[in-house]
């Protein structure tokens, strides 16, 4: 009894410690890598997968045969004398299968083939849409980790400042004013502080769902590879897109499929023939036994066919149409995330030498003067703002990057960019 009290009791103590652990600090790679690994809804387009293969092979075997069974009365009469000859029960039974003819088989195999290629192109476009997704929320929540860390720095350097001057003698109403100042300076700072929190907790929570984690799990993103490659032309990156893209190429696919359909319904008109064994008896006075082979068939005379090729033909016009604006619009998606990506690049090149480096040393260098008195309170202020400005300038337009190059990257089919 004494040792599970112990026992409790150091589970006790040590839950605030457990609580109060860091959060596991994760790469981009490995962040997709979980999330792929556990997402649920991915498991949907795996089942596809599996159901359009089912669906493939039923679609190349024969129809089930067909069997006949008939009971009846049998009763025989002389035309000449008028006299009945013979009478009693019958029955017969006929197994017949259906056999088609014009490839109808191979049509329906390769229509149902399409729609595995469809099926394996959705999962493709899923992982890669989600691994697009989750390295931006991953990028997001490591930009808002440091954006809030900058400006909790400025925030608390201004308050312990504040602090500094009203515990000395105030020689007049400058230091009280000045503190009062540096504390107002703080609360701004603080609030960008929250709200960059607040944008860390979306991203969070999105990325656990995506996950299939808790949505309180915390983690912390290792700092990524931040660097903009050079890309190829609008031209270029639009040509690649038109044969990588998922989108398009599931389209292709679909128009293909739709011009095996518009055959299928041409084919329709030939008639189906069906043949098997039968056998007859009849019981009366004399038995009666009959048996060989069944054959029947249709007679295509009113082409009834003729409305179903119309509709799929009418389809396949669609489909064609739908292709042709997918291809134009993502030719334009193509060229419009081409450009944002550019324009925020240029702009990172020209701030060159690390510019939130430079300012955290200028803010630093601009609270020991302060102190020294060698620079006034608006300096010091204007400084620690710089400081944060240009932190979340940088780091939003860092982010604004490589979520335009993720897009293109996605729209090309997941395939690198780099020239």
């Amino acid at each position: 009894m004494r040792s599970m009290v112990l026992t409790g009791l150091a589970c006790i103590v040590a839950a605030p410690a457990l609580a109060q652990s860091p959060a596991p600090a994760v790469s981009l790679d490995a962040l997709v890598q979980d999330v792929i690994a556990n997402n649920p809804e991915r498991q949907f387009y795996r089942r596809q997968i599996d159901t359009a293969g089912v669906e493939r092979d039923a679609a190349g075997r024969w129809a089930d045969p067909e069997a006949v069974v008939e009971f009846g009365q049998r009763r025989a009469q002389d035309v000449n004398l008028g006299n009945v000859t013979g009478e009693g029960q019958t029955y017969a039974v006929s197994v017949v299968q259906p056999i088609e003819f014009g490839g109808r088989i191979a049509l329906r195999r390769a229509i149902a083939e399409r729609q595995v290629s469809l099926a394996r192109i959705g999962l493709q476009q899923f992982d890669a849409t989600l691994a697009a997704r989750v390295r931006s929320l991953g990028y997001g929540l490591f930009a808002a980790d440091e954006k809030a860390g900058a400006a909790r720095e400025v925030a608390n350097r201004m308050r312990t400042l504040a602090r500094t001057i009203l515990a000395r003698d105030p020689a007049g109403p400058s230091p009280a004013l000045e503190a009062a100042s540096l504390q107002a300076s703080a609360i701004g700072a603080e609030r960008t502080a929250a709200t960059a929190d607040a944008d860390a907790n979306a991203m969070l929570y999105e990325l656990n769902q995506l996950r299939g984690a808790p949505f309180a799990a915390r983690i912390r993103i290792i700092r990524p590879d931040t660097s903009l490659p050079a890309i190829g032309s609008s031209q270029t990156l639009a040509a690649n897109a038109t044969e990588n893209n998922f989108e398009l190429k599931a389209l292709r696919v679909q128009f293909e499929q739709q011009g095996l359909r518009v055959d299928l319904a041409r084919k329709a008109r030939l008639p189906n023939v069906s043949v098997g064994p039968y056998f007859d008896r009849a019981r009366s006075d004399i038995r009666e036994t009959n048996y060989g082979v069944r054959l029947s068939t249709s007679i295509p005379l009113w082409n009834r066919q003729a409305g179903d090729v119309a509709i799929e033909q009418g389809r396949q016009a669609q489909a064609n149409a739908t292709l042709i604006n997918a291809e134009r619009r993502i030719a334009r998606e193509v060229f419009d995330q081409a450009a944002q990506y550019e324009a925020k690049r240029e702009a990172l090149t020209r701030w060159d030498g690390n510019p939130p480096q430079r300012f955290a040393q200028a803010a630093a260098d601009a609270d020991r003067n302060y102190r020294l008195g060698a620079i006034p309170l608006t300096t010091y202020t204007q400084m620690q703002q710089a400081y944060i400005d240009a932190t979340n300038a940088v780091l939003d337009t860092r982010r604004e990057a490589i979520a335009a190059l993720l897009q293109l990257r996605a729209l090309n089919g997941g395939n690198g960019l780099a020239r």
